[in-house]
């Protein structure tokens, strides 16, 4: 009996190592005769601006797809019993057509380069084929999905992965050994999953990878072309969609897109990047999908890594996110918390070191539409449109949490009766406050005080006049409560209140507040973002002046302000290395976004450590300091000058 489970055991692991070696030896095989072939068809890569490689390279993905086909025949052709999986004999016919098809488009493309739309279009037909063909994304967490929106979500499905594989084939190896890693997630997921029929399919796949990586690492003797990274891209979508546990739970969603993560997110941020940049009109217009060099391998070269280590960093930085997955699946208990944790993780390194260029160009985007003419227009007709939403989504969630017997449709319609007065009756003080006189992007903080003063006034008129009357608009209908049930209730100056009504209007106030206050703030907090990533960016350039301003009262914010804001452009060769005052309350503290260094004591030490040659000074000083500057000042060869508002009469008496 143990001889018989051991000739099992040993069978059944022996089954995933032939379709490895089967997909990794035809590739291996027959990928020198495709480099050979190439230069004689015209699969060749010819450099242009936008290519990182100088020298011209075959390009095509032949030998990777008939590796995987030959390990999708010893899978399906062989009679492994037991074979548990969803993707039967059946469905390789079907995928052998449309990745025919595919890779058709894509080798017309390696040798003519169609146009972006014609791609598309091609990709968009093989993608509504394989809905009609039952690959499909069916259901998400558990829902069904209908027809149409159905086959919305798979053509983009496909469209997002096959185009998230072409753009990052942009160095020696990386499309390659990122599909790699993402083959042994998903593969691991099915295992997890127990089917692992299904995960025999993609061992094929990776054997295919492996062999194609030989010749495809850098120095690369080919290239994937689009004919490979389509078809990469189209296999890993079909395959995440065609395992008959889709769709059931958290972690078979998010695992198969944490296997591609790479890949996907850097074709997030191209999208992004270009949106942005059409809107700016600062490139030409490129379409959506065309190759720049700001992709993510592009960024890590130019950090100063080599090809080989770029693609190293990315395969280590797919591995993670795919043991984040397979994690998740392990401890399915806690995956949601795996996933937050991860995903703030990564949010933190995204906007730190990866997101600059698409954050830098989305706030110039909205900056300009903030001085943009028509923003008078928006002012007017926006603001009291996201007042009213933010209000009644404040007063939704205080009303959820302080009314959880509720059920969801009555919670509804609790919800919407009380719109009229909690939501009403704020909008009526921000009106009578002047709130929309207002201009925001200039006001003062006295103004938002002023504002959060309406808001609250609004909130507690509605909570009185909901107190007072006892209709079905107040919280809970006061006349089921009386001075006995005690615990029910708060008494506040003998009067007797509903402790539901104190909860929710507390809540309602705490979110409703922040909510609209923070809409007026937005402009300030971009900006000042804005400021803080300009001044990042000039201290890692070379300028002609560097500036030390000595001073860091009122006056010296206004300078401050004039320099970040309105003169960025034409103080582009000016450097502000820190600030000077003689409080030494403010020693190593920041105004303004700088630091000030210290006092007049340390300005010798200043003026020769950062090479400062001009002075500004923005307040008044007394004349033993100003004294000692100017000597300072000369001994350093550095110009002193004051900063001053200065009032000229135009009309006078006289006149």
């Amino acid at each position: 009996m143990n001889d018989v489970l051991a000739q099992h055991h040993l069978l059944d692991i022996m089954k995933y190592v032939c379709v490895l070696l089967a997909g990794f030896v035809t590739t291996f095989v027959l990928t020198p005769l495709v480099i050979s072939i190439c230069p004689r068809v015209g699969w060749m890569d010819v450099p242009r601006e936008d290519h990182i490689h100088k020298r011209t390279v075959p390009r095509c993905g032949l030998s990777l797809f008939a590796g995987f086909h030959a390990a999708c025949a010893i899978v399906f052709l062989v009679p492994w019993i037991p074979f548990r999986g969803q993707m039967d004999l059946h469905w390789w016919w079907r995928f052998l057509t449309l990745s025919s098809m595919l890779m058709a488009v894509g080798l017309v493309d390696d040798r003519w380069e169609l146009r972006a739309w014609m791609k598309l279009l091609g990709q968009i037909l093989i993608a509504s084929l394989a809905f009609g063909f039952d690959m499909r994304v069916g259901r998400l967490l558990g829902f069904v999905l209908p027809t149409p929106l159905d086959y919305l979500a798979t053509v983009l499905w496909f469209l997002t992965i096959i185009n998230a594989f072409n753009l990052i084939d942009g160095i020696d190896g990386l499309a390659t050994g990122l599909a790699s890693i993402a083959c042994i997630g998903i593969a691991g997921s099915f295992l997890f999953r127990h089917v692992p029929g299904d995960a025999l399919i993609l061992f094929g796949l990776l054997g295919a990878c492996v062999a194609f990586l030989r010749y495809n690492f850098y120095p690369a003797k080919i290239f994937l072309g689009d004919s490979g990274s389509m078809f990469l891209g189209f296999t890993l979508a079909c395959v995440a969609v065609s395992s008959g546990s889709k769709g059931t739970t958290l972690a078979s969603v998010f695992v198969p897109l944490l296997a591609i993560g790479v890949p996907l997110f850097d074709t997030i941020l191209a999208v992004w990047r270009r949106t942005v940049r059409r809107a700016l009109k600062s490139s030409n217009d490129k379409h959506v999908f065309q190759r720049d060099t700001d992709h993510v391998h592009h960024r890590l070269i130019k950090s100063g890594l080599s090809h080989a280590e770029a693609a190293t960093w990315l395969y280590a930085i797919s591995a993670v996110l795919v043991g984040v997955g397979l994690l998740s699946l392990l401890y399915r208990s806690h995956a949601l918390g795996i996933y937050i944790l991860a995903f703030v993780t990564a949010t933190y390194v995204v906007v730190r070191h990866l997101a600059r260029v698409e954050l830098w160009d989305s706030g110039l985007v909205i900056m300009r539409g903030l001085h943009a003419p028509r923003s008078k227009v928006i002012a007017v007709l926006l603001y009291p449109v996201l007042d009213i939403m933010a209000l009644s989504l404040a007063l939704g969630i205080a009303s959820f949490y302080t009314t959880s017997s509720l059920t969801s449709h009555p919670f509804k319609l609790h919800w919407f009766d009380q719109i009229p007065l909690w939501v009403g009756l704020p909008f009526l003080c921000m009106f009578a406050f002047r709130t929309y006189a207002r201009v925001w992007s200039r006001a003062r903080a006295s103004e938002y005080v002023i504002l959060s003063l309406a808001v609250a006034s609004g909130i507690l008129i509605a909570a009185t006049l909901g107190l007072i009357s006892g209709s079905p608009t107040a919280p809970f209908d006061i006349s089921v409560f009386d001075i006995e049930s005690f615990p029910q209730v708060t008494v506040v100056l003998g009067r007797v209140i509903p402790r539901g009504l104190s909860q929710q209007t507390l809540m309602y106030a705490g979110l409703a507040i922040p909510l609209v206050v923070g809409l007026r703030a937005l402009p300030h907090a971009l900006k000042d973002a804005m400021a803080w990533a300009q001044l990042r960016r000039e201290a890692d350039r070379d300028h002609e002046i560097r500036m030390l301003v000595y001073g860091a009262g009122l006056r010296s914010t206004l300078f401050l302000r004039e320099q970040v804001y309105e003169d960025s452009n034409v103080n582009s060769r000016v450097q502000i290395v820190g600030m000077l005052d003689d409080d030494s309350n403010l020693h190593g503290r920041l105004v303004y976004g700088y630091r000030v260094l210290g006092g007049i004591e340390m300005a010798a030490t200043i003026l020769q450590q950062s090479k400062v040659n001009r002075i500004v000074i923005t307040e008044q000083l007394e004349d033993s300091v100003l004294k000692r500057l100017k000597t300072l000042a000369r001994a350093n060869h550095a110009e002193l000058t004051v900063w001053q508002t200065v009032h000229h009469s135009l009309v006078t008496d006289h006149d």
